[in-house]
Parts: C-alpha cells; structure tokens; sequence
C-alpha cells in the first residue's frame, strides 16, 4: 500500500515537470539548430579567406520517410570552388536537429529564391542520392559573399517543423540567421 503511494507521488510530479521538460528540449534543439548553421558560414568564410578561394555554401532540402513531397530545408555542406571550377566538399553534410527546419518562404529565409534539384547539382548526398534540392551561394576570397548587397538583408529562419513551413510570419518560438553580403559576417537573433 505504501508502495503504491510513493508511486503515485511520482506520478503526480512527472506530470507537471514532463511540459517543462520538452519546452526546454525543443529550445535547445532550435538554438543547436541555429548554432550549426551559423558555425558552417562562418567556417566557410574563414576557409574562402584563408584559401584564397571561393567557398560555396549549399543548404539541402529532401524528404526524410515517412514525408513526400519535397522535403524540407534541414541540412547544409560546404565545397571549395577549385581552379578548374569543380566544387569539392569540405566536410561532411551538417544536419539540423530532426525537429527544426529552415523555412523554406522568402518572407522569413531571404537566402531561399530558386532551389537547383540534385540532378542539375550533380551531387550525391548519403541517404537520399540526388532526391533533394538545394539554394547555393558563395563566400568569396576577401570574406564578402556573392549575395547582391542592394539587398542588405540575407537571413535564413529556423523553427520547429510541427510549426509547418513557408510561414508568412514568425512562429512564438524561432532563430534568424542574418548574412552580411559585404563581409560574410553572421549574427543569430532569437526573440
């Protein structure tokens, strides 16, 4: 009988601390989300000055079962442009945490116009071969990107993908990576 009382008591406490939890999981999972994905510019823009090279960044969209469609943004990778104008990868694909995407609407991730598929890429990646589309750009020798600088404002957004994609305004919970064109440098804001 006693027994049962104390399991009852714990019961009753992981039931007000189970919404706490997840809250501070899915936190955490948009800032590592927004972490990686501001670390990889970064790298390739410190990799396009210390190379003397440029840099291209490609942030990957696919399908991951049990989706159809086209998937959603939730991966990039890094390539260093050789002389001969082949990109070799610089690393491996980084993704984003499995709950986080990368709003795929210009009205929150600027940076995503017109996805290349990857067939036209020519690029293999694990898991999904050329099944995917990806938005590509460049950081150039001197650290700047190849992004227009009459639009001074590049920015990809992050949110939970149980949010949807494609949003026309910001989720109560999300991370803005923001690009400067003329420096490559990256800032992440949060709300």
């Amino acid at each position: 009988m006693e027994l049962l009382a104390v399991i009852a008591v714990f019961g009753i406490i992981a039931s007000f601390t189970m919404p706490a939890v997840s809250s501070v999981m899915r936190a955490s999972d948009l800032r590592t989300g927004s972490q990686i994905l501001s670390e990889q510019l970064g790298l390739a823009r410190q990799m396009a000055i210390s190379k003397n090279r440029s840099v291209e960044v490609r942030i990957y969209q696919y399908a991951v079962p049990p989706e159809t469609g086209s998937g959603k943004f939730r991966a990039i990778q890094t390539f260093e442009i050789l002389d001969s104008g082949v990109a070799q990868p610089l690393g491996r694909v980084c993704r984003l945490p499995s709950s986080v995407l990368i709003d795929s609407g210009s009205t929150l991730s600027s940076i995503i116009k017109t996805p290349s598929s990857g067939a036209d890429v020519g690029y293999s990646l694990p898991e999904v071969g050329k099944s995917y589309q990806c938005v590509k750009f460049r950081f150039l020798p001197d650290g700047s990107t190849d992004l227009s600088t009459a639009n001074s404002s590049w920015f990809l957004t992050l949110h939970h993908a149980s949010e949807g994609d494609s949003l026309s305004k910001a989720p109560a919970d999300y991370s803005t990576v923001q690009i400067d064109p003329a420096n490559g440098r990256t800032r992440i804001y949060h709300p």
